[in-house]
């Protein structure tokens, strides 16, 4: 009767070790597209493409255009932001970059998991005539 006591506590234990599992981790951006430092023309197409992945569970994520601290950029306004689930997301979009956009922005990234925890990048990204 002992050991069928301890067999039933053990299998129990390893129950609630294995159900209770902590998010370790942050979360992580792999960018696809584009490039840190890439130029882009007036009239190009600015492509966006990021996975997002938690070794548990992703909540949600934000991507804007703007300044080196993250301030909006007015002439250029690309913002996406969405709720997410699963462990991995495949973001992409496409923005038009306008005429007389100033010269050098910054895109920001920032995808936040479901235990809270925040992942921010940033590519600095160049604009001409």
């Amino acid at each position: 009767m002992k050991s069928i006591l301890k067999i039933t506590l053990a299998v129990f234990a390893v129950f609630i070790l294995v159900s209770c599992k902590k998010d370790k981790e942050n979360p992580t951006i792999t960018i696809v597209e584009p490039m840190d430092h890439e130029e882009f023309a007036w009239g190009d197409e600015l492509h966006v493409e990021a996975v997002f992945e938690d070794d548990q569970e992703l909540m949600s994520y934000h991507i804007h255009l703007g300044n080196e601290a993250g301030d909006p950029a007015p002439e250029f306004n690309v913002d996406f932001s969405g709720a997410l689930s699963g462990k991995s997301y495949s973001f992409h979009e496409h923005s038009i970059v306008p005429d007389s956009v100033e010269t050098i922005y910054y895109l920001h990234f920032e995808v936040t998991d479901a235990e809270g925890k925040i992942t921010t990048q940033k590519l600095m990204l160049h604009f001409m005539q």
